[in-house]
């Protein structure tokens, strides 16, 4: 969950950008240490990092699924807009990163190979219950027809 915390402070962080006017080189050091960031905890070639490429342009309505505004004229805020968009890509990767969290994650138990042992004597125990009747039976003589051909051929070789 570090991650995440990391991704909120990016957030707040671009607040202040969206509030303000922001130095171009001050954004541009922002933009690359969030490429950077979502580089580091998503690897290459997510769909995220090209998105956050595409809203530092402006561009990233129909990648991120971003609605556009529609009293808004597109080209008139167009730093506004890459701002906004990029605030909007980094939430994108705050729900990933929180959705994936969320997920249960496999419980691995000492106690599995325990249940399989468990079953497999069990097993091997009804198949020396079984045995062991069997031989009762016919050494008193009422041993069961075997009923298929299978079964013939295996009472045939006893």
């Amino acid at each position: 969950m570090p991650d995440a915390l990391v991704f909120a402070a990016q957030i707040r962080k671009l607040e202040a950008f969206r509030h303000g006017q922001a130095e171009s080189t001050a954004l541009d050091e922002f933009d690359a240490e969030t490429e950077q960031l979502i580089l580091r905890t998503f690897r290459e070639g997510t769909h995220l990092l090209e998105a956050y490429g595409l809203a530092i342009m402006g561009e990233a309505e129909n990648i991120v699924n971003i609605p556009q505004q529609a009293q808004e004229d597109a080209a008139q805020d167009l730093p506004r807009m890459a701002i906004e968009q990029r605030r909007q890509v980094l939430e994108a990767c705050l729900a990933e990163l929180t959705m994936v969290a969320a997920q249960p994650k496999p419980k691995i138990s000492s106690r599995a190979p325990a249940k399989k042992a468990k079953k497999a004597t069990k097993t091997k125990l009804r198949a020396v219950k079984k045995m062991a009747a069997k031989k009762k039976r016919t050494a008193r003589g009422i041993a069961k027809k075997p009923t298929t051909a299978a079964k013939k051929k295996r009472a045939k070789r006893r």
